[in-house]
């Protein structure tokens, strides 16, 4: 049969019978889905079910085409949606049949495997034409680092995994054989987005750098496509967390150097008065100042800080109370104990038996 669905959808709409999904399966591993209801023809697709490398040596041998058109094929291949499970697309599809068609309606599926298309021959009008579509299919991809980016500078976690969604739907052409490495290379790839966008957020290059370092040697010790995935999530949560705890946007410069110098400084006396030596500003401006621009005094704000730094301690390690106290700056345990009551509703060691499931 000499039919393609979407150019000849007139005869594709006399050959569809009511109640019937078909599953179509092309010479180049291409997916559609098409049911009839009423006088339309649906057709979902197309799609893919494995991933590109996989697929286009064999297509384009099957099919004669020529190793020129490789890398259109890879961009066109790459930007089509991924179904992994085509059982649990095809039971979706048939359950809104269902709800479409007449109850008692029988719905059944039928599949077309090698379905044809007419060839037509390649010319230079054609060729600019592939191009310009590649090109398009590369800006929207820009368009959706663009969007991730800013979820990020946000340190939104719920809109950074829904646009990251959209971004893994919209693959790079593979770099290397391994698909291993090029989910390592993707993962790379994330990571640098994700710097910059938390760089854009006003965090500290000294936080950033950190953080981004941690995750570039996770990603190059990794043994599974498993951990790749657990290391993206991972990633996800703490360049947020990192936003939200360490941006400095919308702060003046003098309560940027005051706010820098707290974070890398806790262990030191901070004081309004010692950090507005440090910065060369007059203590009452600053605290005037500092207030303003974050809802809180100072001191507030340095009291804050060392209890929340000293919750991974206190999570992560068996060292008592009084030396979590003093890596914090708060060599008062029952001051320290006192604080974090107070920041945290709990005690520290309720809180540690709290975090190590006791």
């Amino acid at each position: 049969m000499d039919l393609d669905f979407e150019t000849n959808i007139t005869t594709a709409r006399e050959l569809c019978q009511d109640g019937i999904l078909y599953i179509v399966i092309d010479r180049y591993q291409l997916y559609r889905m098409s049911f009839k209801y009423e006088k339309s023809i649906v057709v979902l697709g197309p799609f893919v079910t494995d991933v590109t490398e996989d697929i286009l040596p064999g297509v384009m041998e099957k099919n004669g085409i020529s190793v020129i058109f490789q890398k259109e094929l890879q961009e066109y291949y790459n930007g089509l949606p991924l179904v992994k499970d085509l059982a649990v697309l095809e039971s979706i599809v048939m359950m809104h049949m269902r709800y479409l068609f007449d109850q008692g309606f029988g719905i059944s599926r039928s599949y077309i495997e090698n379905f044809t298309y007419k060839v037509t021959r390649y010319d230079e009008l054609q060729l600019l034409e592939e191009n310009r579509i590649s090109m398009e299919a590369i800006e929207y991809r820009y368009k959706i680092e663009d969007r991730f980016m800013a979820a990020v500078s946000s340190g939104d976690m719920e809109k950074v995994l829904e646009v990251e969604k959209e971004l893994s739907n919209h693959r790079l052409a593979p770099r290397v054989a391994s698909q291993f490495r090029n989910n390592q290379n993707a993962l790379i790839i994330l990571n640098t987005l994700m710097r910059r966008a938390v760089q854009n957020a006003d965090v500290h290059p000294a936080h950033i750098d950190s953080l981004s370092t941690d995750f570039a040697n996770k990603i190059e010790t990794v043994k599974s496509n498993a951990d790749l995935k657990n290391i993206s999530r991972e990633m996800i949560r703490k360049y947020c967390l990192l936003v939200r705890n360490h941006s400095l946007t919308g702060h003046s410069e003098m309560v940027r150097d005051a706010m820098n110098y707290i974070d890398f400084n806790l262990t030191e006396d901070l004081s309004l008065n010692a950090i507005a030596e440090k910065i060369s500003v007059n203590a009452s401006y600053l605290s005037k100042q500092f207030k303003k621009e974050n809802e809180k005094t100072l001191t507030d704000y340095v009291n804050a800080k060392r209890v929340y730094t000293s919750l991974k301690y206190l999570a992560a390690t068996d060292l008592p109370v009084q030396s979590v106290a003093e890596l914090v700056g708060i060599y008062d345990e029952n001051y320290f104990s006192r604080l974090f009551k107070k920041y945290q509703q709990t005690t520290p060691s309720k809180y540690r038996s709290l975090m190590k499931g006791e």
